[in-house]
């Protein structure tokens, strides 16, 4: 029987990156869509020859109501036409993001994530399999480019990244469809793919077609091998930094309590690419990760390797550095302890420093940093996660509940009371004097739990700096 060119072009991926190997037990992560859809079919193609084992994982967010349910029955009868075991998860993402204080899509990717490897160990499985194609690593790619990326982010995504894989990078969407049409093979659509208020939908939609049809046809596949390039030169720089950062960095302390002393003369001899990895390096290991680590932050934490002793910066994830005659150190900044929180009436936490602060008897905690403005910053659109202007902040911070004489300015420069607010709001009368503030004076700058921010305070291009509030849970 003759073998698809789709399947013999991902074959030779597969031996040629080693992501998968004889006798491997793989996890597949199947949505329903065309991509997963080809993507378990092709594993299916290769399953005897490379006797693998097959589990596919299906996750149902439960965002989309009968749709999802149809995308859920469609995946359990594909896998049991091809005799594949199947595990279904369902979970109320929208639910899960407001208690984690993410995103939807920041909270469904997590959980499809923790499900996969969930089952992955349940299986004694070596792999896990997912189905991003040759487009969305050129989608990837461009949206990290408009963000302000670093060559990181021009890597696009990893063909591997511990044990999971992506066997379908090297291939188009036009491919993965004609295949489909080929095995006559059905699959399912996912509305909200259309729908351009997205960042990631505009640019697959309008952007990438635009350019393949006006400036190069080969335009997806040029961004995939640029980006290839560049996963070469950062692998290649990442080795020399983390080489370098050996003899020039000392690390004290454990886990959650790391302190980097980097020498400050050895840094400044070296290469400016090696100095920004030697940074990024740090941070990923002092903060736990890079989510919100942005380029300018690699560069405010660099100049104070130029700067004189005692010179500070504040850094996401509640980092501070600091420059000292010989070293510039980076470390979690001090926790502000506050007993009962916010139980007794007027009771209240003065913030008069960056950092983290625990409130509510130890359940949550509000955490600080102030930063200048730069070029291309994104205001963050989070509701538990918000930017002022801290130079309009005239009394000093202070987090408390509400008191008579309270308001926030809304638009068109008026002062409203916060009593008419929390009415407009329907904020129910019973929790209206619980309620957290952050204020300045009498001035409220936030309320979290409700998302109302006063227009004083909002960024403009008059702004200098930056104070950035997040409020969360703490784990226990």
């Amino acid at each position: 029987m003759k073998v698809d060119k789709l399947v013999k072009n991902v074959y030779e991926t597969i031996m040629a990156s080693g992501m998968i190997c004889q006798g491997d037990s793989v996890v597949v992560g199947v949505s329903g869509g065309a991509d997963s859809v080809c993507l378990l079919s092709v594993l299916k193609n290769l399953q005897m020859s490379m006797t693998l084992q097959l589990t596919a994982v299906h996750i149902h967010h439960g965002l989309r109501g009968e749709a999802a349910d149809r995308d859920r029955d469609f995946v359990t009868a594909l896998c049991e036409d091809m005799q594949i075991p199947c595990v279904c998860f369902q979970a109320d993402i929208r639910a899960m993001a407001r208690a984690q204080h993410l995103s939807e899509e920041e909270a469904g990717r997590k959980f499809r994530y923790d499900c996969f490897e969930e089952v992955r160990q349940e299986r004694q499985a070596s792999k896990i399999a997912v189905a991003h194609h040759r487009d969305d690593l050129a989608e990837t790619v461009l949206l990290n480019l408009f963000r302000g990326s670093g060559l990181k982010g021009l890597s696009g995504i990893p063909m591997m990244r511990g044990c999971i894989v992506r066997p379908l990078l090297g291939v188009g969407r036009a491919d993965i469809e004609a295949y489909l049409g080929r095995q006559g093979m059905s699959y399912r659509n996912d509305a909200t793919n259309f729908e351009t208020e997205y960042t990631r939908n505009r640019i697959r939609l309008d952007i990438l077609p635009y350019v393949t049809e006006h400036i190069n046809q080969a335009a997806v596949s040029h961004i995939a091998e640029t980006a290839a390039i560049a996963s070469d030169i950062c692998r290649y720089v990442e080795n020399q930094a983390a080489a370098i950062g050996k003899s020039i960095i000392q690390w004290n302390g454990e886990a959650e309590c790391l302190t980097a002393e980097i020498d400050a003369a050895a840094f400044v001899g070296q290469d400016i690419a090696i100095q920004r990895e030697l940074l990024r390096q740090v941070l990923e290991r002092t903060a736990g990760q890079l989510k919100d680590i942005r380029s300018v932050h690699i560069g405010t934490l660099r100049a104070l390797f130029y700067g004189h002793a005692g010179k500070k910066a504040d850094l996401p994830y509640g980092l501070r550095a600091e420059r000292t005659y010989r070293t510039v150190s980076v470390s979690q900044k001090k926790t502000h302890k506050s007993a009962d929180a916010l139980h007794e009436d007027d009771a209240e936490i003065r913030l008069n420093a960056p950092g983290k602060y625990v409130l509510d008897g130890g359940k949550r905690e509000i955490s600080l940093e102030i930063f200048p403005v730069e070029k291309n910053l994104q205001i963050p659109k989070k509701m538990y996660t918000k930017w002022f202007d801290y130079d309009r902040i005239k009394n000093g911070l202070v987090l408390r509940q509400r008191r008579p004489g309270d308001f926030m300015m809304i638009g068109g420069g008026h002062k409203k009371a916060i009593r008419r607010i929390l009415m407009d709001d329907k904020v129910p009368q019973s929790n209206r004097e619980t309620l957290n503030m952050l204020t300045d004076g009498g001035h409220v700058l936030w309320i979290p739990d409700t998302g109302r921010m006063s227009e004083y305070y909002k960024i403009t291009g008059e702004t200098r700096l930056i104070l950035s509030a997040e409020l969360k849970e703490i784990e226990e």
